[in-house]
């Protein structure tokens, strides 16, 4: 059920955000599309991902509904760590979001990053270093370059 509120929850988000897109203000002067292809395409990601989520979650229900009930333990085991986790990734997010414009764009992505899969892929610290790394330098590539965006320096403008 929860799957399906969240699915429901995503495609209202992304109908209202490519609306709100819609009413930009059309630009004259230098790029035809003017602001709004970005968003654009936020959009229609989100809505796509909402509509995935649907079809795993139609699919799952029908594969569960073609399996034998088996009856469940009366007492399951509660997972306890899971709410310490989303705090602790929360709180990871705030400090990033504080340390983004001084520390900069690339420093702070790479170590909020490296953080973040460190925590949940703690035997691959090469292979979390790379990720970090690669996605960090890719994602300031596309803004600098093919977006003309600037991004923080923070600490590295002295470099």
């Amino acid at each position: 059920m929860r799957d399906w509120v969240l699915a429901g929850c995503a495609i209202i988000g992304a109908l209202i955000y490519l609306y709100a897109d819609s009413q930009l203000p059309l630009v004259r002067i230098g790029d035809p599309l003017g602001p709004k292809i970005f968003p654009a395409i936020i959009g229609g990601g989100l809505l796509l991902s909402g509509l995935l989520l649907m079809l795993e979650t139609y699919r799952k229900r029908q594969q569960v509904a073609s399996v034998s009930v088996v009856p469940l333990p009366a007492h399951l085991p509660v997972d306890r760590q899971r709410p310490g986790v989303l705090l602790a990734m929360l709180a990871w997010t705030v400090v990033y979001y504080l340390a983004f414009e001084p520390v900069g764009y690339l420093v702070a992505t790479v170590v909020f990053l490296l953080g973040l899969l460190t925590m949940f892929h703690r035997k691959k610290p090469l292979t979390n270093l790379a990720v970090a790394l690669g996605f960090t330098a890719v994602i300031y590539a596309i803004f600098t370059q093919l977006l003309h965006v600037p991004m923080p320096p923070g600490i590295l403008e002295f470099l």
